[in-house]
């Protein structure tokens, strides 16, 4: 009995996607930040030390709230920050500027339950629907 193969391949979703709301475009904005660094880890480990401003432009709402999570994901991948605290300045359709805080990722205090490795264009979406703002957010793992 000759089987060099030990193992067998399991197919399996390599993203996650989400649905995020919101009364105002603003507070669509800084949920959907929100949720993603509350997937990513225990934000009530996250003590609020260093403050950041964030602008971001984009060609219409999707491509906007597609830059404004990449943005976000890219200060934790680059730069090591996780973030609990989003207040959103302003929106509009096509630019999003606000204020973030958090602190930088610390391996004894901080768990990072969830990788993100990009965020992903097709079929991330923004709109809205009577006076709900809602969005849907596709993160590749």
């Amino acid at each position: 009995m000759d089987n060099p193969k030990q193992y067998r391949i399991l197919t399996r979703s390599s993203d996650l996607a989400i649905k995020v709301f919101g009364k105002t475009q603003a507070e669509l904005f800084a949920n959907s930040a929100f949720a993603l660094f509350d997937l990513m880890t225990d934000v009530e480990k996250v003590e609020v030390r260093d403050h950041l401003t964030l602008e971001v432009e984009g060609t219409d709402r999707d491509d906007l709230m597609v830059n404004w999570m990449r943005e976000l994901l890219y200060l934790f991948q680059g730069s090591g920050y996780l973030l609990k605290q989003f207040q959103v300045l302003e929106a509009r359709d096509t630019y999003v500027r606000g204020k973030v805080s958090g602190e930088k990722y610390d391996p004894d205090r901080h768990e990072v339950r969830r990788e993100f490795r990009s965020v992903v264009y097709d079929q991330s979406r923004m709109e809205k629907t009577g006076d709900q703002w809602t969005a849907q957010v596709i993160f590749e793992l």
